[in-house]
Protein backbone atom coordinates (compact mmCIF):
# COMPACT_ATOMS: atom_id res chain seq x y z
CA UNK A 1 0.00 0.00 0.00
CA UNK A 2 3.09 2.23 1.13
CA UNK A 3 4.48 1.48 -2.65
CA UNK A 4 1.19 2.67 -4.59
CA UNK A 5 1.01 5.56 -2.26
CA UNK A 6 4.42 6.62 -2.87
CA UNK A 7 3.82 6.15 -6.50
CA UNK A 8 0.97 8.26 -6.91
CA UNK A 9 2.30 11.16 -4.67
CA UNK A 10 5.46 11.58 -7.22
CA UNK A 11 4.15 11.10 -10.44
CA UNK A 12 1.23 13.69 -9.82
CA UNK A 13 3.18 16.37 -7.36
CA UNK A 14 6.78 15.75 -6.66
CA UNK A 15 9.54 16.61 -9.47
CA UNK A 16 12.60 14.29 -9.03
CA UNK A 17 15.51 16.48 -10.08
CA UNK A 18 18.37 14.90 -11.91
CA UNK A 19 20.53 16.27 -9.64
CA UNK A 20 20.74 17.73 -5.91
CA UNK A 21 23.23 17.41 -3.10
CA UNK A 22 22.83 16.97 0.84
CA UNK A 23 24.31 19.71 3.05
CA UNK A 24 24.96 19.09 6.45
CA UNK A 25 25.86 20.24 9.78
CA UNK A 26 29.83 20.00 8.93
CA UNK A 27 29.17 22.39 5.92
CA UNK A 28 27.26 24.68 7.80
CA UNK A 29 29.74 24.72 10.70
CA UNK A 30 32.50 26.07 8.78
CA UNK A 31 30.63 28.34 7.14
CA UNK A 32 29.91 30.05 10.67
CA UNK A 33 33.45 29.86 11.34
CA UNK A 34 33.94 31.98 8.14
CA UNK A 35 31.55 34.42 8.98
CA UNK A 36 32.06 34.92 12.25
CA UNK A 37 35.92 35.13 11.70
CA UNK A 38 35.44 37.42 8.61
CA UNK A 39 37.48 35.12 6.39
CA UNK A 40 35.46 35.55 3.59
CA UNK A 41 38.00 35.67 0.83
CA UNK A 42 41.04 34.57 1.53
CA UNK A 43 42.14 32.17 4.66
CA UNK A 44 42.96 29.15 6.19
CA UNK A 45 40.19 26.57 4.65
CA UNK A 46 41.52 27.02 1.19
CA UNK A 47 45.23 25.79 2.59
CA UNK A 48 43.52 23.18 4.29
CA UNK A 49 41.44 22.13 1.45
CA UNK A 50 44.04 22.17 -1.06
CA UNK A 51 46.30 19.95 1.32
CA UNK A 52 43.32 17.62 2.18
CA UNK A 53 42.13 17.63 -1.51
CA UNK A 54 46.05 16.69 -3.16
CA UNK A 55 46.76 14.14 -0.29
CA UNK A 56 43.14 12.61 -1.29
CA UNK A 57 44.26 12.26 -5.17
CA UNK A 58 47.68 11.21 -4.47
CA UNK A 59 49.00 14.35 -5.90
CA UNK A 60 51.50 16.47 -3.86
CA UNK A 61 50.46 19.56 -4.71
CA UNK A 62 46.90 21.52 -5.06
CA UNK A 63 45.81 24.88 -6.22
CA UNK A 64 41.99 25.56 -5.58
CA UNK A 65 40.43 27.99 -8.95
CA UNK A 66 36.65 29.72 -8.74
CA UNK A 67 35.24 26.30 -11.62
CA UNK A 68 36.60 23.47 -12.98
CA UNK A 69 36.46 25.41 -16.27
CA UNK A 70 39.34 27.87 -14.74
CA UNK A 71 41.34 24.95 -13.28
CA UNK A 72 41.52 23.28 -17.05
CA UNK A 73 42.64 26.94 -18.32
CA UNK A 74 44.98 27.18 -15.59
CA UNK A 75 46.19 23.34 -16.19
CA UNK A 76 46.54 24.76 -19.96
CA UNK A 77 48.57 27.52 -19.42
CA UNK A 78 50.82 26.36 -16.89
CA UNK A 79 51.88 23.49 -19.34
CA UNK A 80 52.47 26.47 -21.84
CA UNK A 81 49.73 25.85 -24.52
CA UNK A 82 50.43 28.57 -26.81
CA UNK A 83 48.66 29.73 -30.41
CA UNK A 84 48.35 27.24 -32.92
CA UNK A 85 49.25 24.45 -30.67
CA UNK A 86 46.92 21.51 -31.04
CA UNK A 87 45.76 19.21 -28.16
CA UNK A 88 43.94 16.52 -28.55
CA UNK A 89 40.74 15.79 -26.34
CA UNK A 90 38.16 13.55 -26.31
CA UNK A 91 35.16 14.61 -28.69
CA UNK A 92 32.18 13.87 -25.81
CA UNK A 93 32.59 16.23 -22.96
CA UNK A 94 31.31 19.30 -21.65
CA UNK A 95 32.24 22.31 -23.58
CA UNK A 96 34.67 23.73 -21.07
CA UNK A 97 37.50 20.98 -22.18
CA UNK A 98 37.84 22.52 -25.55
CA UNK A 99 36.98 25.99 -24.50
CA UNK A 100 39.89 26.08 -22.11
CA UNK A 101 42.21 25.22 -24.31
CA UNK A 102 41.11 27.70 -27.17
CA UNK A 103 41.91 30.45 -24.76
CA UNK A 104 45.64 29.80 -24.49
CA UNK A 105 45.28 30.42 -28.36
CA UNK A 106 45.19 26.43 -28.92
CA UNK A 107 42.96 24.37 -30.79
CA UNK A 108 41.24 21.41 -29.93
CA UNK A 109 41.26 18.28 -31.68
CA UNK A 110 38.49 15.83 -31.00
CA UNK A 111 39.19 11.93 -30.79
CA UNK A 112 36.19 9.87 -30.50
CA UNK A 113 34.89 7.93 -27.90
CA UNK A 114 34.16 4.22 -27.54
CA UNK A 115 30.86 3.47 -27.58
CA UNK A 116 30.70 1.04 -24.56
CA UNK A 117 32.28 2.98 -21.98
CA UNK A 118 31.91 6.60 -23.66
CA UNK A 119 35.72 7.38 -23.08
CA UNK A 120 38.51 8.38 -25.48
CA UNK A 121 38.88 5.80 -27.63
CA UNK A 122 43.19 5.61 -27.15
CA UNK A 123 43.59 4.07 -30.35
CA UNK A 124 42.70 6.89 -32.44
CA UNK A 125 45.02 9.32 -30.85
CA UNK A 126 48.18 8.83 -32.61
CA UNK A 127 46.69 8.78 -36.01
CA UNK A 128 45.96 12.79 -35.27
CA UNK A 129 49.22 13.55 -34.52
CA UNK A 130 51.64 15.93 -36.12
CA UNK A 131 54.14 18.75 -35.91
CA UNK A 132 51.55 21.24 -33.89
CA UNK A 133 50.52 18.91 -30.99
CA UNK A 134 51.25 19.74 -27.78
CA UNK A 135 49.24 17.44 -25.42
CA UNK A 136 46.50 15.12 -24.44
CA UNK A 137 43.44 16.15 -22.52
CA UNK A 138 41.76 12.83 -21.54
CA UNK A 139 38.40 13.45 -19.88
CA UNK A 140 37.10 11.11 -17.27
CA UNK A 141 33.79 10.84 -18.28
CA UNK A 142 30.76 10.17 -15.69
CA UNK A 143 33.39 8.60 -13.18
CA UNK A 144 35.08 6.17 -15.43
CA UNK A 145 38.62 6.61 -16.45
CA UNK A 146 40.44 6.47 -19.80
CA UNK A 147 42.87 3.51 -20.35
CA UNK A 148 45.77 5.96 -19.16
CA UNK A 149 48.82 3.80 -20.11
CA UNK A 150 48.10 3.65 -23.60
CA UNK A 151 48.03 7.55 -23.34
CA UNK A 152 51.14 7.62 -21.04
CA UNK A 153 52.92 5.49 -23.56
CA UNK A 154 52.14 7.88 -26.37
CA UNK A 155 52.92 10.83 -25.11
CA UNK A 156 56.89 9.82 -24.11
CA UNK A 157 56.84 8.31 -27.64
CA UNK A 158 55.29 11.80 -29.01
CA UNK A 159 56.64 14.02 -26.65
CA UNK A 160 53.48 15.30 -25.62
CA UNK A 161 52.06 16.44 -21.88
CA UNK A 162 48.95 14.93 -20.53
CA UNK A 163 46.18 16.93 -18.73
CA UNK A 164 43.48 14.52 -16.87
CA UNK A 165 39.99 16.85 -16.77
CA UNK A 166 38.58 14.84 -14.09
CA UNK A 167 35.28 17.22 -13.40
CA UNK A 168 33.16 14.26 -13.35
CA UNK A 169 35.73 12.12 -11.75
CA UNK A 170 36.29 12.38 -7.68
CA UNK A 171 38.50 9.98 -6.09
CA UNK A 172 37.97 7.53 -9.45
CA UNK A 173 41.19 4.80 -9.84
CA UNK A 174 42.96 3.78 -12.80
CA UNK A 175 44.78 0.06 -12.07
CA UNK A 176 45.06 1.52 -8.40
CA UNK A 177 45.91 4.83 -9.43
CA UNK A 178 43.94 7.97 -8.36
CA UNK A 179 42.96 10.05 -11.65
CA UNK A 180 44.66 13.50 -11.76
CA UNK A 181 47.62 11.93 -10.70
CA UNK A 182 48.90 9.94 -13.39
CA UNK A 183 49.64 12.86 -16.62
CA UNK A 184 51.57 15.77 -15.79
CA UNK A 185 48.76 18.18 -14.37
CA UNK A 186 45.23 17.45 -13.27
CA UNK A 187 41.82 19.70 -12.83
CA UNK A 188 38.67 18.80 -10.69
CA UNK A 189 35.46 20.75 -10.45
CA UNK A 190 33.53 21.07 -7.81
CA UNK A 191 30.28 22.78 -8.84
CA UNK A 192 27.30 22.22 -7.19
CA UNK A 193 25.85 18.83 -9.15
CA UNK A 194 29.70 17.52 -8.44
CA UNK A 195 30.41 14.58 -6.35
CA UNK A 196 31.88 17.03 -4.02
CA UNK A 197 30.97 20.70 -3.83
CA UNK A 198 31.99 24.45 -3.21
CA UNK A 199 28.81 25.64 -4.98
CA UNK A 200 31.20 26.64 -7.31
CA UNK A 201 35.06 26.10 -7.62
CA UNK A 202 37.67 24.03 -8.71
CA UNK A 203 41.23 22.71 -8.72
CA UNK A 204 44.38 21.94 -10.37
CA UNK A 205 46.70 19.30 -8.88
CA UNK A 206 49.85 17.45 -9.99
CA UNK A 207 53.28 16.28 -8.91
CA UNK A 208 55.49 18.48 -10.24
CA UNK A 209 57.25 21.29 -8.44
CA UNK A 210 57.64 23.58 -10.90
CA UNK A 211 54.05 23.43 -12.73
CA UNK A 212 52.50 23.62 -9.08
CA UNK A 213 54.70 27.18 -8.69
CA UNK A 214 53.56 28.24 -11.94
CA UNK A 215 49.81 27.82 -11.74
CA UNK A 216 49.73 29.25 -8.45
CA UNK A 217 51.07 32.55 -9.67
CA UNK A 218 49.06 32.87 -12.84
CA UNK A 219 45.54 32.14 -10.55
CA UNK A 220 46.87 35.09 -8.60
CA UNK A 221 47.76 37.79 -10.96
CA UNK A 222 51.34 36.70 -11.47
CA UNK A 223 52.32 39.17 -8.95
CA UNK A 224 55.96 39.86 -8.54
CA UNK A 225 58.12 38.53 -5.86
CA UNK A 226 60.13 40.64 -5.26
CA UNK A 227 57.63 43.65 -5.73
CA UNK A 228 54.33 42.43 -5.69
CA UNK A 229 53.13 44.74 -7.92
CA UNK A 230 55.49 44.25 -11.08
CA UNK A 231 54.01 41.25 -12.30
CA UNK A 232 55.59 38.56 -13.69
CA UNK A 233 53.38 37.21 -16.47
CA UNK A 234 49.57 37.97 -17.48
CA UNK A 235 47.77 36.17 -14.74
CA UNK A 236 44.60 35.69 -13.41
CA UNK A 237 42.78 36.23 -10.93
CA UNK A 238 40.79 32.27 -10.59
CA UNK A 239 40.82 33.06 -6.58
CA UNK A 240 38.45 30.50 -4.77
CA UNK A 241 36.81 32.41 -1.82
CA UNK A 242 37.79 31.07 1.79
CA UNK A 243 34.36 30.42 2.08
CA UNK A 244 33.49 28.17 -0.75
CA UNK A 245 36.37 26.06 -0.02
CA UNK A 246 35.33 25.45 3.87
CA UNK A 247 31.77 23.80 2.72
CA UNK A 248 34.15 21.98 -0.27
CA UNK A 249 36.66 20.99 3.28
CA UNK A 250 33.43 19.86 4.52
CA UNK A 251 32.53 17.87 2.14
CA UNK A 252 35.66 16.33 1.75
CA UNK A 253 35.56 15.04 5.11
CA UNK A 254 32.72 12.86 4.63
CA UNK A 255 33.50 11.53 0.78
CA UNK A 256 33.45 7.76 2.14
CA UNK A 257 29.93 8.54 3.01
CA UNK A 258 29.41 10.07 0.18
CA UNK A 259 30.81 7.63 -2.31
CA UNK A 260 28.72 4.96 -0.01
CA UNK A 261 25.34 6.56 -2.07
CA UNK A 262 26.87 6.74 -5.14
CA UNK A 263 27.22 3.22 -5.28
CA UNK A 264 23.95 2.89 -3.83
CA UNK A 265 22.33 4.57 -6.52
CA UNK A 266 24.56 3.12 -9.32
CA UNK A 267 23.75 -0.82 -8.26
CA UNK A 268 19.91 -0.18 -7.64
CA UNK A 269 19.78 1.33 -11.22
CA UNK A 270 21.97 -1.32 -12.91
CA UNK A 271 20.03 -4.02 -10.70
CA UNK A 272 16.52 -2.19 -12.38
CA UNK A 273 17.90 -2.01 -15.62
CA UNK A 274 20.32 -4.43 -16.70
CA UNK A 275 18.80 -6.97 -18.43
CA UNK A 276 16.05 -4.48 -20.10
CA UNK A 277 15.92 -5.09 -24.06
CA UNK A 278 16.80 -2.01 -25.70
CA UNK A 279 18.60 -0.51 -22.53
CA UNK A 280 22.43 -0.01 -22.87
CA UNK A 281 24.45 0.55 -19.71
CA UNK A 282 28.20 1.56 -20.21
CA UNK A 283 30.71 -0.95 -19.48
CA UNK A 284 32.99 -0.83 -16.71
CA UNK A 285 36.14 -1.91 -17.58
CA UNK A 286 38.84 -4.21 -15.57
CA UNK A 287 41.26 -0.90 -15.71
CA UNK A 288 38.51 0.67 -13.30
CA UNK A 289 39.44 -0.53 -10.02
CA UNK A 290 37.37 2.26 -8.42
CA UNK A 291 34.55 3.13 -10.76
CA UNK A 292 32.47 6.38 -8.99
CA UNK A 293 29.60 7.07 -10.79
CA UNK A 294 28.80 10.79 -11.09
CA UNK A 295 25.62 10.41 -12.64
CA UNK A 296 23.97 7.27 -14.20
CA UNK A 297 24.01 7.18 -18.11
CA UNK A 298 22.78 5.02 -20.13
CA UNK A 299 21.73 4.86 -23.83
CA UNK A 300 18.82 3.41 -25.84
CA UNK A 301 19.13 1.29 -28.97
CA UNK A 302 17.22 0.14 -31.94
CA UNK A 303 15.86 -2.46 -29.96
CA UNK A 304 13.86 0.00 -27.82
CA UNK A 305 10.58 0.81 -28.57
CA UNK A 306 10.80 4.61 -28.89
CA UNK A 307 13.63 6.92 -29.26
CA UNK A 308 15.74 9.07 -26.64
CA UNK A 309 13.85 12.06 -27.20
CA UNK A 310 10.65 10.36 -26.67
CA UNK A 311 11.61 8.42 -23.91
CA UNK A 312 12.57 11.66 -21.59
CA UNK A 313 9.57 13.41 -23.01
CA UNK A 314 7.41 11.00 -21.28
CA UNK A 315 9.81 10.78 -18.11
CA UNK A 316 8.74 14.72 -17.75
CA UNK A 317 5.51 13.99 -17.94
CA UNK A 318 5.74 12.07 -14.88
CA UNK A 319 8.30 14.58 -13.14
CA UNK A 320 11.11 12.71 -14.26
CA UNK A 321 13.99 15.29 -15.23
CA UNK A 322 17.03 14.08 -17.16
CA UNK A 323 19.64 15.36 -19.37
CA UNK A 324 20.90 14.46 -22.94
CA UNK A 325 24.56 13.42 -23.39
CA UNK A 326 27.13 15.98 -24.51
CA UNK A 327 26.90 17.44 -28.02
CA UNK A 328 30.27 16.59 -29.03
CA UNK A 329 32.73 18.91 -29.94
CA UNK A 330 33.27 17.63 -33.59
CA UNK A 331 29.48 18.71 -33.59
CA UNK A 332 29.85 22.34 -32.45
CA UNK A 333 29.16 25.02 -35.16
CA UNK A 334 31.21 27.75 -33.47
CA UNK A 335 34.29 25.67 -33.41
CA UNK A 336 33.81 23.90 -36.89
CA UNK A 337 33.65 27.37 -38.36
CA UNK A 338 36.50 28.66 -36.24
CA UNK A 339 39.02 26.34 -37.17
CA UNK A 340 37.95 24.53 -40.53
CA UNK A 341 40.15 21.48 -39.60
CA UNK A 342 36.58 19.16 -38.63
CA UNK A 343 33.67 17.68 -39.85
CA UNK A 344 30.36 16.92 -37.82
CA UNK A 345 30.57 13.27 -39.25
CA UNK A 346 34.08 12.61 -37.89
CA UNK A 347 33.83 11.20 -34.76
CA UNK A 348 30.39 8.80 -35.44
CA UNK A 349 30.22 6.77 -32.03
CA UNK A 350 30.33 10.58 -29.97
CA UNK A 351 27.48 11.39 -32.68
CA UNK A 352 25.65 8.40 -31.27
CA UNK A 353 25.79 8.97 -28.21
CA UNK A 354 24.56 12.25 -28.47
CA UNK A 355 21.61 11.39 -30.33
CA UNK A 356 20.91 8.05 -28.00
CA UNK A 357 22.36 8.29 -24.37
CA UNK A 358 21.07 10.45 -21.44
CA UNK A 359 21.61 10.26 -18.00
CA UNK A 360 18.72 9.63 -14.87
CA UNK A 361 18.75 11.86 -11.75
CA UNK A 362 21.63 10.98 -9.57
CA UNK A 363 22.05 13.26 -6.61
CA UNK A 364 22.63 12.18 -3.17
CA UNK A 365 19.52 12.43 -1.65
CA UNK A 366 17.47 10.19 -4.40
CA UNK A 367 15.92 7.32 -2.13
CA UNK A 368 15.77 3.88 -3.57
CA UNK A 369 11.70 4.05 -4.19
CA UNK A 370 12.28 6.95 -6.16
CA UNK A 371 14.98 4.94 -8.28
CA UNK A 372 12.29 2.19 -8.66
CA UNK A 373 9.68 4.45 -9.69
CA UNK A 374 11.82 5.98 -12.29
CA UNK A 375 12.81 2.47 -13.47
CA UNK A 376 9.67 1.43 -13.44
CA UNK A 377 8.22 3.94 -15.64
CA UNK A 378 11.32 3.11 -18.24
CA UNK A 379 10.31 -0.83 -18.34
CA UNK A 380 6.66 0.52 -18.86
CA UNK A 381 7.41 2.46 -21.71
CA UNK A 382 9.63 -0.28 -23.03
CA UNK A 383 6.44 -2.62 -23.18
CA UNK A 384 5.02 0.11 -25.62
Amino acid sequence: MNGILNFLIMSKSKKIPVFDILIGSKEKEFVNDCLDKSFLGQGSYIKDFENEFSKFVNCKYGITTTSGTTALHLACKTIGLKKEDEVLVSSSTNMASAFSIDYCGAIPIPIDIDQDTWQMDVNKIEKKINSKTKAIMVVHLFGHPVDMDKVIDIAKKHNLRVIEDCAESHGVEYKGKKVGSIGDIGAFSFYANKTITCGEGGMVVTNSTNLAEKARSLKNLSYGKKNKFIHEDIGFNYRLPNISAAIGLAQLKKIKEIFSEKDRIYNRYKKNLENLKGVKIPTIKEWATRYIMWVFNLQVDKNFPVSRDELIKKLNEKNIETRNAFVPINKQPILIKKYGLYEEKECPNANYIMDNGFYLPSGNNITNEEIDYICNEIKQISKL
